[in-house]
């Protein structure tokens, strides 16, 4: 049976240029193949079986290339292209306010360069907490995870990305997991982050920043909750190391 989930519009963060795995692929993270279907096409399939119908996609660096892929699910999907033209310069912030600012109803936001079982997502979709950042197991000293800290009634109040956890920060917070790069908003907060988002963006300092920055002014002001899944197998692919890693816990 198809579940419904055609309240969520599906935006994919896919414009940049992955330069730390530009080695091994001169083509987008998210065409980067498992077991002969793209990370984006692993996406498409999930989102089929929930019954995702709206698909927003941000795209720039060789966007030729995925929209192409995206073509062959027309039947499946109803497709809206938008282009981050600078995308060296203009960070995920940037492609996040592309594909948000024209939504009317609830999101969900996907890092093009994850790979992830479907029954992660599923569990994620049917909590019923409307706005949700999606953990998983993670390590507080660990200075690549994207810490998520919450506050003793268990919202979350701030991610911490690169860098160590300050003192001040954990007598204030709790670490929860690990951000896997899936964002779930209804629809007052969706509007909500698209205000915050244009004005953030309005400063030229901000432009090239990361969605880690925007979230954590977000999160002062809004209750997000946080939900972390104990079961299902994902990666977030940034290197070539990760790509091997998610070779083998995927192809065996």
């Amino acid at each position: 049976m198809m579940i419904n989930n055609s309240e969520y519009t599906a935006v994919v963060l896919a414009a940049g240029y992955g330069s730390r795995i530009s080695d091994m692929t001169n083509r987008p993270k998210c065409l980067l193949e498992l077991e002969g279907k793209t990370l984006l096409e692993r996406s498409f399939t999930i989102w089929k079986n929930l019954g995702i119908k709206k698909v927003n996609l941000v795209l720039g660096y060789k966007k030729e290339l995925i929209q192409d892929i995206a073509q062959k699910y027309t039947d499946d999907f109803d497709f809206s292209f938008y282009l981050n033209e600078d995308y060296k310069n203009h960070g995920n912030t940037f492609s996040l306010y592309l594909g948000i600012k024209e939504i009317e109803d609830s999101c969900l936001i996907f890092d093009a360069d994850l790979v992830y079982e479907q029954c992660i997502l599923e569990e994620f979709l049917n909590k019923k907490k409307s706005s949700e950042i999606l953990v998983g197991e993670g390590s507080l000293s660990d200075v690549e995870c994207a810490k998520t800290m919450i506050d003793s009634s268990g919202f979350a109040r701030m991610t911490i990305d690169k860098r160590e956890v300050s003192k001040v920060e954990l007598e204030k917070f709790t670490f929860a997991g690990e951000a896997i790069g899936i964002l779930k908003f209804n629809k007052e907060h969706t509007s909500r982050l698209a205000d915050l988002a244009s004005v953030f963006l309005s400063k030229p300092e901000n432009l090239s920043l990361n969605w880690e920055h925007l979230l954590n002014e977000f999160l002062l002001l809004n209750e997000v909750g946080v939900h972390k899944f104990l079961a299902g197998k994902w990666m977030e692919i940034d290197t070539p190391e990760d790509f091997k890693e998610a070779q083998i816990m995927f192809e065996e």
